[in-house]
């Protein structure tokens, strides 16, 4: 049976995970695949037998480097959904379930803080 998702709850574990995973295709509740097109290369490395069938990430230090939300517009009744607004933390939400077995979950969005030099600005 698919995971529960009632997407306008304020509580992520309320709310339930996105899950796309195909370790347990019933509990799937999304379409599509975790990590999108590097979805291809696991299928790759699946069919040459060069990753076990039931891999699951290491998410050790995967957390965000900054805090986004939760946001009101997250939980609004009626609105249009685009993206999963805990993506980011599947992780840290879910982790008890996930070390459990119970979920098998992956990120749906990445949060990411950069520093970029260009020489040629510095320079001008």
């Amino acid at each position: 049976e698919p995971e529960p998702i009632r997407w306008a709850k304020a509580d992520p574990h309320e709310r339930g995970p996105v899950v796309a995973t195909v370790t347990h295709p019933g509990r799937r509740n999304a379409v599509g695949a975790h990590s999108g097109t590097y979805s291809v290369y696991r299928a790759v490395a699946l069919a040459a037998h060069a990753s076990p069938a039931g891999f699951r990430p290491d998410f050790t230090n995967t957390l965000p480097p900054c805090q986004i939300g939760p946001h009101p517009a997250w939980s609004k009744p009626g609105a249009i959904v685009s993206l999963d607004p805990w993506g980011h933390l599947p992780q840290e939400i879910f982790a008890k379930r996930m070390a459990s077995g119970e979920l098998d979950v992956r990120p749906t969005i990445s949060v990411t803080r950069s520093h970029l030099d260009l020489p040629e600005i510095k320079e001008a």
